[in-house]
């Protein structure tokens, strides 16, 4: 099957050939996959679906594919912020005001406690305004992605995946949601990256690591080529 795949890529012509387009890259992943034990490959089922299911709704929040911006990169005085941990911050400062809110109304008109309550009702709806200013810029660069991915992923409590937000080996700078299989050998790993297409895009991690062709696997594969459940 790899001979196959391998001689029809290398016969094509170089105009008519699809970087992203499966091959045998990710047919070596699938058979990976699919020499791994039924509870994984079911788990593996979940996961994919739970991230179309993640990327379709933060595609209809406004999150846009193949976003570049600048302010992905680390190392500045302020560190970048994913879209997630930005919203998450959010929430619990609108939290923490709701309970400032309630003590400033159970103090005494006139007081030093009403006073300090009100300068910190104050000082967190100013921080609250900061946070929802920088929930205002575009979302979907790739850290906004991964982080969300990874995040999605890990609260699965999986028993067979291990997932992390890993920098891609090969430069430009490009993140994704990382998933391995670490308890076979060899260790199976696929690459959860839906930045340049919106869509619930899954790569084997070899080939996406070092930006080359045939990596991605084909949709058809996760919905309909492994176990809803183990039997």
């Amino acid at each position: 099957m790899i001979a196959l795949l391998l001689a029809a890529l290398l016969s094509a012509p170089a105009a008519a050939v699809d970087a992203d387009a499966p091959g045998v890259p990710a047919q070596r992943a699938r058979e990976a996959v699919d020499a791994l034990p039924a509870e994984a490959r079911a788990e593996l089922r979940a996961m994919y679906f739970k991230y179309q299911d993640e990327v379709s709704r933060r595609m209809d929040e406004g999150w846009v594919a193949g976003l570049l911006n600048d302010a992905v990169i680390e190392d500045v005085d302020v560190p970048f912020q994913p879209a997630r941990l930005l919203e998450d911050a959010l929430k619990r400062r609108v939290r923490e005001l709701a309970a400032m809110e309630a003590d400033y109304a159970k103090t005494e008109r006139g007081s030093i406690e009403r006073e300090r309550a009100s300068n910190k009702v104050r000082a967190k709806k100013a921080e609250i305004k900061g946070l929802r200013g920088k929930l205002g810029r575009e979302k979907g660069i790739c850290r906004d992605w991964s982080d969300d991915i990874w995040s999605l992923l890990t609260k699965m409590n999986l028993d067979h995946w291990t997932v992390d937000d890993r920098r891609r080996g090969a430069p430009p700078y490009h993140t994704a949601a990382v998933a391995c299989a670490p308890q076979e050998s060899p260790t199976v790993c696929l690459a959860f990256d839906p930045w340049s297409d919106g869509k619930g895009t899954v790569y084997a991690y070899n080939a996406w690591d070092e930006r080359g062709p045939g990596g991605r696997l084909p949709a058809d594969y996760f919905l309909h080529g492994l176990p809803e459940k183990a039997p």
